[in-house]
């Protein structure tokens, strides 16, 4: 029988493990806190104080001078100015550069480059929650950085008279590096004037908020069979001079695809089939080549997916597997069916052409400078990806160039310069068809690359042909 002596020292063990094991507990707690309170404040801190929804940058506008957006030439395009001691954002070009530039606004939020830049702008980009914090308390004003955009405004206007007053987008890239020189949505707004129509604005069918350039998702319709030329090319299934026949329709599966224009073009090689923008004979290929193969070229041109950009853009559908069995590579191959794309996803199709077939990245941040005027960060163009050969790209060049010399992309011709181009006329259930038209120019030593959609505007060359004209008229002689 256990003494009382031997009884009491037990239960002193048994406290007294269980007081080691609640201050193990104690501090591993304290230790988890710690790693958790190092986590967001070290790792995820800087994210955190860039953040446009940290209710602590909010507070910190109101004593930020908020930095300027500029176009290439420094003119603003978006600034603050002062009334009764509170910050007003102006954008001295109005409706022009709406969707790109977006708008800042206490009660609507942020859209465009104002959201995206909104660090940079307030001056925040590498300050922690703290130096806010502590520059909020102290009530200083602080300057935010300028960014100064590679955007030329008579470009741009171009591309927003040449539209003329028709819903629809323009982008205009530098084919040499990938710099945004215009991006047009229309129909636009005033951002100086957002706060007081943005009910109207909100209820307009027009849909003026939509930025078409970047989230317009429309079937590209025949520009898109340069896509499919491009497979065909690389993986050896046909040649320039491979013949088609074309009676003017094909049946697929009971489903009967006509010409673009009704017509019965005969035998048509295939550089004749994109110039006079057969339909048959492209459906005729598509089936050849497969459509794995046009899902992974098309992916490649960055359809599907969301290119790297300073804003937000739409990934547009790249047709799943299952879509394009059957019946569905057959719309594929010439940019129908489920297959969706953007107007700035087209411009890239473009401008891979004109780079040999190197892939670019788009940018439209050129730099970003302190208020004194010194350069902060600048720009470094990447120098792309290669997803087609050489060879390759320069028989689509060549091709584009016939299409806009003696196809369908007659209206887009410059006298003197080589235009490549394609047109396209994309159906569309109810409604007029979408017109498009993608190009590059001069077509042998290209600077500019252009894609333009009209809604519901008919067809490509008669309407996007004509406006891609204006476009790289102006382009040309404003960007050496």
């Amino acid at each position: 029988m256990e003494s009382p002596t031997g009884r009491r020292r037990t239960a002193g063990w048994i406290v007294a493990a269980r007081i080691h094991r609640v201050a193990r507990g104690l501090v591993g707690l304290i230790a988890l806190q710690a790693l958790v309170a190092a986590y967001w404040q070290v790792w995820r801190g800087p994210h955190l104080a860039q953040d446009p929804r940290n209710p602590r940058l909010l507070l910190a506008e109101e004593r930020v001078h908020r930095g300027a957006i500029l176009d290439r030439y420094r003119a603003p395009l978006a600034q603050t100015q002062f009334t009764a001691g509170r910050p007003v954002r102006v954008y001295p070009a109005g409706p022009l550069f709406a969707h790109l530039v977006g708008y800042r606004n206490l009660r609507l939020g942020k859209t465009g480059l104002e959201a995206a830049l909104d660090p940079v702008l307030l001056g925040v980009k590498r300050r922690t929650p703290w130096e806010v914090f502590q520059e909020t308390l102290a009530r200083r004003l602080r300057r935010g950085l300028d960014v100064v955009l590679t955007v030329d405004p008579e470009v741009q206007r171009a591309a927003y008279r040449a539209l003329g007053g028709r819903a629809g987008a323009v982008v205009v890239l530098d084919s040499r590096d990938g710099a945004v020189l215009a991006m047009v949505s229309a129909p636009a707004f005033d951002p100086n004037a957002v706060e007081r129509t943005w009910e109207a604005l909100r209820k307009d069918a027009g849909s003026p908020l939509l930025n078409r350039a970047t989230h317009g998702r429309y079937p590209p319709g025949s520009t898109f069979k340069v896509v499919t030329m491009a497979a065909a090319l690389s993986r050896r299934i046909a040649t320039p001079k491979t013949t088609f026949f074309c009676p003017g329709f094909v049946a697929v599966r009971g489903q009967r695809i006509t010409d673009g224009e009704g017509r019965a073009h005969g035998p048509v090689t295939l550089e004749d089939a994109l110039v006079v923008s057969c339909n048959v004979a492209f459906v005729q290929l598509g089936l050849r080549t497969g459509g794995q193969t046009l899902r992974e070229f098309a992916a490649a041109f960055g359809i599907g997916t969301q290119l790297p950009f300073e804003l937000p853009t739409d990934p547009g559908h790249l047709p799943t597997p299952a879509e394009v069995a059957g019946d569905g590579v057959a719309q594929m191959a010439f940019g129908q069916g489920s297959l969706l794309v953007t107007p700035f996803q087209m411009a890239v199709v473009a401008a891979t052409i004109a780079r040999g077939g190197v892939l670019p990245k788009p940018y439209v941040v050129a730099e970003v400078q302190t208020p004194e005027g010194r350069v902060a960060e600048r720009h470094r163009p990447d120098a792309g990806e290669r997803i087609l050969a050489a060879e390759v790209a320069e028989i689509l060049r060549d091709t584009m160039v016939e299409v806009t010399s003696r196809g369908t992309g007659r209206a887009a011709a410059i006298p003197g310069v080589a235009v490549a181009g394609k047109t396209g006329t994309a159906t569309t259930p109810g409604g007029a068809p979408h017109a498009w038209f993608i190009g590059f120019a001069p077509a042998h030593t290209p600077r500019v690359a252009v894609a333009v959609l009209v809604e519901h505007g008919g067809s490509g060359g008669q309407t996007a042909a004509p406006i891609a004209r204006e476009v790289l008229v102006r382009a040309l002689q404003r960007i050496p």
